[in-house]
Order: C-alpha cells, then structure tokens, then sequence
C-alpha cells in the first residue's frame, strides 16, 4: 500500500516487504526488486538497524545453505482504526501489514461529539493496554459521521451522533493519544474498504451506498476516491428526492435513513394488533412475514435507494453499486432495489450487497491508517539510506 517513486535501495526492499504476508530470504528480496544482492544485503542491514525489520530466524528444510529470514518487526508501529456509527463505536488495532491484532466495539454515547471523542479515547486505551511498542500508536485513522473540512480536523453535520454544528475531532484525539490522526467520511471510508478488502477488489469505477441511521455514498473514479472540492462528494442525503424535502437543516433526518423509517412506521395506521414496529429490523420481518404495511414502508424505501443509486449513476457511471449499512444491506432492499435501478439508470450497474458488512468503515479506516503509516516508513528508510545498485532486467 506504500506510495512508490524514486526510492533508495532500503525503501524498495521495505515496500516490498510491507507487501508479504511471511518472511523472505535476502536472495528473494532482491529477485523481487531487481537489486543487486550486495545492495539488498546492504539495505536489509540499514532496515535492522532502525528498527524497522527483524530477523526472524533460518529458512530450513531445502537443499543448499541455510539463508536468514526477515520480517517487517512488529515494533515498527501500531495503527488504530475508528468508526464512529450513529449506533456503534468499533475500534481496531493492527499492525503496519494491516493485521488485526485486536478489536472492539461499544454502543455510542449520546451526549453528543464530544462525550463521543472521550469514549473513543477511553476505547483505544483499554484495547492498546500491552499491545504498545514505543508508548503511542504510529496512526489514528477515524471514520466520521459527517463532512470532513478542508482542514482536516472539523466535522460538519454529524446529526446522528448528536452533533449538528461543527465541532473539532482531531485536536482532542492527537492530544489524548500522542499520535497523530487523519480522519474521513465514514461511507469514503467503506468504499476504501471495499476496495482494500471486500466487494470492489477488483473494481476501478464504483460507489458505495450506506443507508443506516442516516445515508451517503462513498465515489471511487478509475481508483481514486472522489472527496470534491469541500469533501462533501457523495452527500447524497442532500438530494432533494422527496416532497417537503428538508434536509438543508443539519439536524433533519436523512429521507431514505432507519431513523426516518421508523418514524413513517410509526406514524402509519394498520398495524397487526395496533402495534407498530419498534425497530428497522422488525420492520423488515413484518414485511418478509407478509404484512402489507411493512411491506408498503419497504417498497418506498427501495424507491428511495434506488432513486439516489440512479442518480449518482448518472453523474459518475459506475460499474458496480454496492449496498451497505444496516438498512442498506438487507437482502430483499437490495433485490427489489436492483430491480429498480435497472428501470431508472441510463447505464445500470452491478448492485450487489457489501462482503464486509457493518465492518466496513472500520475496514476503510484501517486500509487509511496503514497506508499513511506505510508512506511515513518507507520515508524513514530513506533518511540515509543505501544508495541503490541496479540489477539488469533478464
């Protein structure tokens, strides 16, 4: 995931070796990155003496003479990932490979974003309890509700956390955690993940759309995400698809969100028994069991969805549409949902449900912290680094 460019030897062979997944031999090193051996030899030893790559034993069981294995060291950092959900707070730790090497999750407070960046804090310390090489994570990468500033520390319309005006996420986190922090749209953040890890691998032009509490969509275009000019790309929440729209309030529920949802279940007369649904969930089995009110509020929704699908269709042209969240993602929404987007869509797309499910803006923050740890590791070996020695191509 390390950027590549013009690069010392130490920082060729330490992108290399962030890539794999078990040791290498210096002799593989230096097949890989057509370096001479001397110079990978050379660089491995620069790469031991930061601390960045260890030595982890003797490759045995082939013929020949026994060669030394090496790893990148499991104290050259450790990144913590966030995903701060209008329901869920996840939090994850992993290594510079993006190895999980714990996680956890808490319901999340509801005295708004700041009581919310104190849990957050209290979350990262008692997961990192132990698990701390050097005192401070290397990366914080959180996943926020909301618009991201152009500053790279303000949230704007973080309703669902309870924070309708702006408030400063990284100031507290940086100074709580001694690290630094880099935060995102939570739904950019899936579509990151999918991309890193589940459903968009193999994609290049794709959108994610999150319908949870509230709704967004995260854009990626020939592999790059699409953020625009004040990081609102994918605000699809600000659509004016609905009669008596009133979005532009930041504290107004998203019209095709759970929260509004429930609310229309709410206010409908019909109901077995009197007795409306108390959650998005029973919502959905009503509907699956039959009941012609919840199945009513479920076609709307999916007219909804796919309206919003078809109009990000139509402005970037994806291949492929991934649904997501915890209304997003349930099966017949996302059937009946394909079904319309095929009517509404000039070029219709792929929609397919999420592989990584709920997990995956805290995926999308993983992949972004490790990436930033990655790109400041392989600058560090840079610092001094050997002097590259080419090997001419076979």
């Amino acid at each position: 995931m390390s950027s590549t460019g013009a690069r010392s030897s130490a920082q060729q062979v330490l992108s290399f070796l962030l890539e794999q997944d078990e040791p290498v031999t210096r002799p593989q090193a230096a097949l890989a990155c057509e370096l001479s051996r001397p110079t990978v030899f050379a660089a491995m030893g620069r790469l031991v003496e930061l601390g960045l790559v260890t030595d982890v034993g003797q490759r045995s069981g082939l013929p020949g003479r026994s060669a030394s294995l090496y790893e990148v060291s499991a104290e050259a950092g450790l990144v913590v990932g966030i995903d701060i959900g209008g329901s869920n707070l996840r939090v994850a730790l992993a290594d510079v490979r993006g190895r999980v090497v714990a996680e956890d999750r808490r319901e999340t407070a509801e005295q708004g974003g700041r009581a919310v960046v104190r849990q957050v804090v209290d979350l990262v310390r008692r997961l990192a309890k132990g698990q701390l090489h050097g005192g401070a994570p290397s990366v914080v990468a959180v996943s926020v509700p909301g618009v991201v500033d152009a500053d790279g520390a303000t949230v704007h319309y973080a309703w669902n956390i309870g924070q309708p005006k702006p408030f400063d996420v990284r100031s507290p986190l940086a100074s709580a955690l001694h690290a630094p922090v880099v935060l995102e749209n939570n739904v950019n953040l899936a579509a990151i993940g999918e991309q890193w890890q589940g459903a968009a691998r193999d994609l290049q032009t794709f959108a994610v759309v999150a319908v949870g509490a509230g709704v967004g969509a995260g854009i990626v275009h020939e592999g790059r995400l699409l953020r625009g000019a004040h990081g609102a790309a994918g605000e699809v929440a600000f659509l004016p698809l609905e009669p008596g729209y009133e979005r532009m309030r930041a504290a107004a529920p998203d019209e095709a969100g759970g929260l509004i949802l429930l609310r229309r279940a709410q206010q409908r007369k019909g109901w077995r028994g009197g007795r409306p649904p108390a959650s998005v969930a029973d919502l959905f089995d009503r509907a699956a069991g039959g009941e012609r009110v919840a199945r009513e509020l479920v076609e709307e929704e999916s007219r909804r969805i796919a309206a919003i699908t078809a109009s990000v269709c139509a402005v970037v042209d994806p291949s492929t549409v991934i649904l997501t969240g915890g209304v997003g993602a349930n099966e017949a929404l996302a059937a009946r949902t394909a079904e319309l987007v095929q009517e509404l869509a000039p070029f219709p797309p792929a929609v397919v449900r999420s592989d990584l499910g709920e997990r995956a803006s805290l995926v999308g923050a993983l992949a972004l912290g490790v990436r930033t740890a990655q790109d400041a590791l392989v600058g560090r070996a840079g610092d001094g680094g050997v002097t590259q020695v080419s090997q001419p191509r076979p």
